[in-house]
């Protein structure tokens, strides 16, 4: 079955069986950011942002993605939201595994595409919605205010809101 998308800022037709995940299409791709995991939805591994929205590739059959956005952590990485989350997380001294990659950095771009000023509830749903122990929950929610500081900086937001 061909499935036209937007697959990284590209159109694209991508060619998957009725009920094959978006997962195994992907890394059939060589779109290696997308890691194969718990294969249940829970650990992250494989997130992506389907119409700007964080989904775990693994559940979602390929064939209802006909016409929809579908980022990878290879395209984002060119973006500033990429680099200002990074980077916050560089300054909270996060170090990732490389297999939540995907799921810690597209949570915090939902995160903070969703709320100008989270709050510490928020960014501890954020925290132990991700299943790595890679990174300490408290670690993780400094990277946030971190990428949280970076992003208003870069929109050069400074009032008190």
């Amino acid at each position: 079955m061909n499935v036209p998308v937007i697959l990284n800022g590209e159109n694209t037709v991508i060619n998957a069986s009725g009920d094959e995940k978006l997962l195994s299409v992907l890394r059939k791709l060589n779109l290696f950011s997308v890691k194969s995991g718990c294969e249940e939805g829970k650990c992250g591994f494989c997130t992506v942002l389907v119409d700007d929205r964080p989904v775990p590739s693994c559940l979602i059959p390929a064939a209802i993605l006909k016409n929809r956005e579908i980022t990878t952590l290879e395209y984002f990485s060119r973006t500033n939201d990429y680099e200002e989350i990074t980077s916050g997380f560089e300054q909270a001294g996060i170090k990732l595994c490389g297999f939540c990659n995907s799921a810690k950095i597209f949570s915090v771009y939902h995160l903070l595409n969703t709320y100008y000023r989270p709050s510490r509830e928020q960014m501890i749903e954020v925290a132990e919605s991700v299943q790595c122990s890679c990174t300490e929950r408290d670690q993780f929610i400094n990277g946030i205010v971190y990428a949280t500081a970076n992003k208003h900086k870069r929109d050069g937001r400074k009032k008190n809101v």
